[in-house]
């Protein structure tokens, strides 16, 4: 009896692992890349104020910052872009025998148009603004042209499959598996800039120029690769 039993399970598993064998499907596995070329219209810079001697008088921060203000009013970059993010007092010396407390702030400022970049840095230059760092560059609508990117990337996966699969009479089936191949695509690129004033290099990602009149961006290139996992009919 025994043995019997056991033929069965040994029978019943072989028509089983029978079935599955026969049910599995051809398939092709692809990738599919989309690439887009992308101008940054979100710029972010540290600004570094601090109060300073001259001729004996002190130019206190809060004439610094409204001077400031002012400049980026003249170029058409709102007010409301630029806040503070840190106030110190340090005691520095100003003369042979002499120190004052001078008050330091740390200011961040959002431009959205980089052709404004040029005049930006020309009123740094005007104001004796001498420590600035690019920190960031991005696009305001990065989120909906990730989202394209992935769509074209799968159009392009199975372009790739159907064209392959054409050259031995075959036909693309169902998606049997999709993933996203994780890609990096940074927030951040190199802007370009005449070190006239000592800037700041932003975290390693400022890129000079010996060309003074040169002030732009490099743009960005947002990628995506998906890999798709076809039937074949």
């Amino acid at each position: 009896m025994k043995y019997y039993q056991l033929f069965v399970f040994f029978l019943l598993a072989s028509v089983t692992y029978s079935q599955n064998f026969t049910q599995e499907k051809s398939f092709i596995e692809v990738v599919g890349t989309s690439e887009k070329e992308i101008i940054p219209d979100e710029i972010y810079l540290d600004i570094f104020l601090k109060e300073r001697m001259q001729k004996g008088n002190k130019i206190k921060l809060e004439r610094l910052e409204n001077q400031l203000k002012q400049e980026l009013k003249n170029i058409g970059i709102p007010e409301n872009n630029l806040f503070i993010s840190d106030i110190n007092s340090v005691l520095s010396k100003t003369g042979w025998f002499s120190k004052e407390i001078l008050s330091t702030a740390k200011y961040h400022l959002k431009v959205k148009n980089p052709k404004k970049l040029k005049q930006l840095f020309e009123c740094f230059e005007a104001l004796k603004i001498t420590n600035v760092n690019i920190t960031k560059a991005t696009h305001s609508k990065i989120v909906a042209l990730k989202k394209e990117n992935r769509i074209e990337a799968i159009k392009a996966a199975k372009a790739k499959a159907t064209y392959l699969l054409s050259a031995i009479n075959e036909k693309v089936g169902k998606p049997i598996k999709i993933n996203e191949i994780e890609t990096h695509n940074p927030n951040f690129v190199a802007a370009n800039h005449i070190n006239v004033l000592g800037y700041g290099a932003g975290s390693g990602i400022s890129k000079f120029r010996s060309n003074k009149s040169i002030v732009q961006f490099e743009k960005m290139v947002l990628k995506t690769s998906v890999y798709i996992k076809f039937e074949i009919k």
